[in-house]
């Protein structure tokens, strides 16, 4: 009787091992070699990025969209920290390895904030957010990573990959057969393209993001990030991923004639 139990496990193994085993789809490295050297991905421990941030208004698609200031910066092994300047108010939204919050803070008296921690799904979808920005389609800790064969986007000949976090959070992403440039993501509900180029120590970003999720009404709400510049490795600031202190209140104006 005991052979039984330890047949079925050896076949299990058996089953398992190539899996485990599996090289990574080779468009992959021609991915990398896309965007720059290996040795100085490798080498990235931080990314600080400075643009603008539009959002559109499908309701009004001949509206001006308000433009405001962006800011974001990347840290290994799994820190973020956005700063999206509105016109009435900046929100900074960190994460800090398990810990993450946002800090509304309104520009015109910053003695009046909000602090809101946020919950496990906004955490665990920051934690895959900050890992692709930092890790350039290395298997995610946990997760897997999957060939789905040819596909064909914009006209473009497509190989597409599949990001699986642990949290089951999905990156599926479009790489050009010939060249590994990224053509486009889907990310849940969420369609990103990237466009045109900017360049640090030697590797490629995109110089704009655009997002595009469908809406309750079926129009697509659509964000662009323009970026105007990227650094690697700045030395950061202490503190820059801690919640900030508040500011003393304004004191109120003295009374007239005193």
């Amino acid at each position: 009787m005991p052979k039984a139990p330890a047949l079925i496990a050896a076949c299990t193994l058996a089953l398992l091992a190539p899996a485990a085993g599996r090289a990574e789809p080779a468009v992959l490295g021609l991915a990398r070699a896309y965007l720059g050297p290996q040795s100085t991905l490798d080498a990235i421990k931080s990314i600080h990025f400075v643009g603008t941030l539009k959002r559109m208004d499908p309701d009004h698609a001949d509206k001006a969209s308000s433009v405001e200031s962006l800011e974001m910066t990347f840290a290994r092994p799994l820190k973020q920290k956005l700063v999206d300047r509105q016109s009435l108010v900046t929100r900074t939204t960190v994460l800090d390895g398990y810990d993450a919050w946002d800090w509304d803070q309104s520009n015109s008296d910053p003695s009046k904030y909000r602090l809101k921690w946020l919950n496990a799904d906004d955490v665990r979808t920051l934690r895959a957010n900050t890992w692709e920005n930092l890790y350039y389609y290395s298997k995610p800790e946990g997760g897997s990573v999957e060939d789905k064969g040819p596909a064909t986007v914009d006209g473009v000949a497509c190989e597409r990959v599949d990001f699986t976090h642990q949290t089951g959070i999905v990156y599926e992403r479009y790489f050009d057969r010939d060249t590994g440039r990224l053509v486009m993501t889907v990310r849940g509900p969420e369609v990103i393209r990237e466009s045109g180029e900017l360049r640090a120590d030697g590797i490629r970003f995109a110089k704009t993001i655009v997002s595009s999720v469908k809406g309750p009404q079926g129009k697509d709400e659509v964000t662009v990030v323009d970026f105007d510049s990227v650094a690697l490795n700045e030395p950061l600031a202490p503190g820059v991923f801690e919640i900030p202190s508040p500011a003393a209140p304004k004191a109120a104006a003295a009374p007239a004639g005193k």
